[in-house]
């Protein structure tokens, strides 16, 4: 069943709230909408009071206060009327709470006016409402099947603006609608990409607002599902253990339905069907409390498969005849389902009731073509009179726009043309002055800052590469050095004995294997010979694997990293996981260690995660070797390195930094 996953992850503000949709919350906004209530009431600034209004008209509706919604953004409307960016930011909260379910073309319309309202503003809120406006947009294209048109107002607008904006909230949601588009067309890995930067952007918004907790459990869920398709198990159970942890405390949200749902898929795959129908029958449960029929269809198909693989074939059939019975089957899902009737009656041997149901797969196959048919030639027909009428307005208008620019531009060139060369010429020598006086003076702090930079981040290099030449020392002197003092001593003692020499002999040979080998070591931790052979990904799999052990399991899962990275960026990034992994092997006690390394264009990403003793990383005063490093390296790539760890709860570190910097 193809998984019209877009119907699930509405966008914060859209709330279509069509038949069988419901917005997922954690439980507890109602002390969050409180808190707006009584800062709009205590605000003696008009437009932090209009700003505040407006945002309550959306929460209202989100919790399903038609009554209150349209009260606030009334209150908020006549307060912005003074203020020019709430006040265009205004049409867009009353397209949202005026809309009228089913009415798509008209809301399409309107998000775009709301969006060249806000073109006219260069400010953090403008760059925020524009990317939630084509987030919004971008659902609607893939609503209406449109892949391509969503994917061009995810990448080219959404984000682009919410990076304008800083807004780590609309940035997360606008990487998790790119992923859904590829998790729709059966791109998974593509989609574990940008899921996982979407997972980093959530993880930084702020959590006064459960809003954008509520959005990062739902992608973390989203996520595991995305990796249970790849048959990534480990990864899906690791990312189901994020959401579960992150869900503990609030008891009553209904992101449960949708969590049991991936956890049912994720132990129906897995082989554990017995459990798999337990977690799904507690998610339907719920989805039946909260009248969700879509996630309730949804989850009902999934125990059908689980039961079927159980073979518990009896059981699966009444599961799916009851599922036909929903009013809100789409019909292509309808289809399928008769299908899957038709076998699993065949497998009870009820030839009757599998030749029943086949005969209604191929009627309604035979309808979805015609009906397909007869749909994509209505469409031609109007896409070919609405471009007919769009050319003849357009010339109408250029005509009468030519005409009017005309006799305007005779009435004011004569009076105007001496005044303005003067103006102008003025204006380009000041103009030209200053630009020169300014770029040089900012070309200057430029470079002094860059300088001042480099030199830094050269200091703590060769700081870092001092001790690193310390600890080879150390292995030197006392690794290589005592074995080499040994065969020494053994070698004299040979020169001066005369009994059992062939015995004293193969002491010392194994002796130099020993020595042979710690000089291997040494040389593979100076420049691993993998990297200069067969490039990043294989070296970075042969040291995960070569740092496996029957206590420590480390697992290395890669996605798109390309071989043409520079090679000295290679060599950072081997040294960066390497430093990481060493601290967790001999410092976190962990016994699982998951290394994740991503390419995304020019972004590199890493990620490591271990279950060991963790630590807290505000109350270390002083790094230790091989993390102060790491830190260094990514700061000599103009990265970000991220970590999260408590004591007891491992530890979770994030890098990220581009690949063309170097």
């Amino acid at each position: 069943m193809r998984s019209r996953i877009f119907l699930l992850c509405l966008s914060l503000t859209l709330a279509l709230h069509a038949s069988g949709q419901i917005s997922y919350s954690l439980g507890d906004e109602g002390a969050y909408i409180a808190r707006q209530e009584q800062e709009a009431a205590a605000a003696t600034n008009d437009s932090i009071k209009a700003n505040t209004y407006l945002k309550l008209s959306l929460l209202y509706r989100r919790i399903n206060n038609a009554e209150k919604s349209k009260a606030a953004l009334q209150q908020g409307i006549d307060l912005a009327t003074q203020y020019p960016l709430l006040k265009a930011a205004s049409y867009y909260y009353k397209t949202i709470v005026e809309f009228v379910p089913g009415d798509i073309a008209a809301l399409e319309k309107k998000l775009v006016t709301s969006d060249s309202l806000l073109q006219a503003f260069d400010n953090l809120e403008a760059y925020k409402l524009r990317s939630i406006i084509w987030n919004n947009y971008g659902i609607l294209q893939q609503m209406k099947g449109d892949e391509k048109g969503a994917l061009e107002a995810f990448t080219n607008k959404a984000v682009q603006h919410a990076i304008q904006s800083g807004d780590f909230l609309v940035l997360g949601k606008s990487y998790k609608g790119i992923a859904t588009i590829f998790m729709n067309s059966n791109q998974r890995e593509k989609a574990a990409g940008y899921l996982q930067q979407a997972i980093a952007a959530l993880r930084r918004a702020p959590r006064d607002n459960p809003i954008n907790l509520t959005e990062l459990i739902e992608t973390y869920i989203n996520t595991s599902e995305n990796f249970v398709n790849l048959h990534w198990y480990d990864s899906a159970r690791n990312t189901l253990r994020h959401a579960r942890t992150l869900l503990a405390p609030y008891p009553a949200s209904n992101l449960y339905m949708i969590f049991y749902f991936a956890e049912g898929v994720y132990l129906y795959k897995i082989n554990q069907s017995a459990e798999a129908v337990k977690s799904l029958d507690k998610g339907i449960e719920l989805a039946t409390r909260f009248g969700a029929v879509l996630s309730l269809n949804r989850l009902l198909y999934a125990k059908y498969k689980a039961l079927s693989n159980q073979k518990e074939y009896k059981k699966a059939a009444v599961v799916l005849a009851a599922l036909l019975q929903s009013p809100h089957v789409f019909t292509v899902d309808k289809q399928l389902y008769y299908k899957e009737l038709y076998s699993t009656y065949a497998a009870l041997g009820n030839t009757r009731d599998a030749f029943r149901y086949a005969q209604q797969y191929i009627t309604l196959s035979d309808s979805l073509h015609e009906q397909q048919l007869q749909q994509d030639i209505a469409e031609l027909e109007s896409k070919f009179k609405h471009a007919e009428s769009e050319r003849k307005i357009t010339m109408l208008q250029a005509e009468k726009d030519r005409a009017a620019t005309e006799l305007h531009n005779n009435q004011l060139l004569a009076g105007l043309l001496g005044t303005l060369s003067l103006f102008l010429f003025v204006s380009i020598v000041l103009g030209v002055v200053l630009y020169r006086q300014r770029s040089a003076h900012y070309r200057q702090q430029l470079k002094d800052t860059e300088q001042q930079q480099q030199i830094q981040l050269a200091r703590a290099l060769m700081q870092g590469e001092e001790k690193e030449r310390k600890r080879l020392a150390a292995d030197l002197h006392d690794g290589l050095g005592g074995q080499l003092a040994g065969i020494k001593i053994n070698l004299s003692r040979m020169a001066t004995s005369t009994s059992h020499p062939d015995t004293q002999l193969q002491k010392v040979i194994e002796q130099l294997d020993v020595s042979a080998n710690e000089l291997r070591r040494i040389a593979r931790n100076m420049m691993p010979e993998s990297l200069l052979l067969m490039g990043l990904e294989p070296a970075l799999k042969d040291m995960c694997d070569s740092l496996s052990t029957d206590t420590t399991s480390v697992v290395f899962q890669p996605f798109g990293i390309h071989r043409d990275i520079h090679p000295e960026i290679q060599i950072n990034i081997y040294r960066i996981v390497q430093e990481l992994l060493t601290n967790a092997v001999r410092h976190a006690q962990a016994s699982e260690i998951l290394v994740q390394c991503s390419q995304n264009s020019t972004r590199f990403f890493i990620t490591l995660e271990d279950n060991g003793k963790g630590f807290d990383p505000a109350a270390v005063a002083k790094p230790g070797i091989g993390l102060s490093n790491a830190r260094n390296r990514v700061e000599y790539l103009n990265g970000k390195l991220d970590i999260t760890s408590a004591p007891g709860e491992g530890t979770t570190i994030n890098i990220e930094f581009d690949v063309t910097t170097r």
